[in-house]
């Protein structure tokens, strides 16, 4: 294998790394954006029905703890962050999608039309992107990046699943 094809070859190993890391960041985002959900629907419904129920003189006894389970998921809700998790894997999965996209490009398209100096800047350029990524982003959790790969293997074996 000549200089070139390893080169190449390093761009692929960027492009799969950086795919598998931005799945598991939209994965990680989208709990987080269901969870946001729940934390403000949920304290809410209780509200409106406690309403309801005080303008109806009609509060049972254990409707009490129930509002107890509404601040219980308001302060969690506060503490857990789940708006700001939510963008941080999001805008972490923009940017891995990004140095994929960057890293096919190169090895696809561009490096043919290199001379070896060049494509080795370019590749160093984006390895180091890459890696300040991975330095700067939130963490992936273990379960997450199972899914993204057992995901991205459905997607291989049947494209049209997209």
């Amino acid at each position: 294998m000549n200089n070139i094809d390893h080169l190449k070859r390093e761009c692929q190993t960027i492009e799969d790394n950086a795919r598998h890391t931005a799945e598991a960041h939209h994965i990680l985002a989208s709990r987080s954006q269901t969870m946001a959900f729940w934390f403000e629907v949920l304290p809410a419904v209780i509200a409106s029905l406690s309403g309801l129920l005080v303008v109806g003189e009609v509060i049972p006894a254990w409707w009490g703890w129930v509002t107890v389970v509404s601040a219980v998921i308001t302060a969690t809700s506060s503490i857990v962050s789940p708006h700001k998790s939510y963008y941080e894997n999001l805008n972490s999965a923009k940017s891995f999608t990004v140095i994929k996209h960057r890293a096919r490009s190169l090895h696809c398209s561009y490096a043919s039309f290199y001379s070896e100096s060049e494509l080795l800047k370019e590749v160093k350029a984006i390895s180091e992107y890459y890696n300040q990524l991975v330095l700067l982003t939130p963490p992936t959790q273990e379960w997450a990046y199972r899914k993204a790969v057992k995901k991205l293997a459905e997607r291989k074996e049947d494209p049209d699943k997209e």
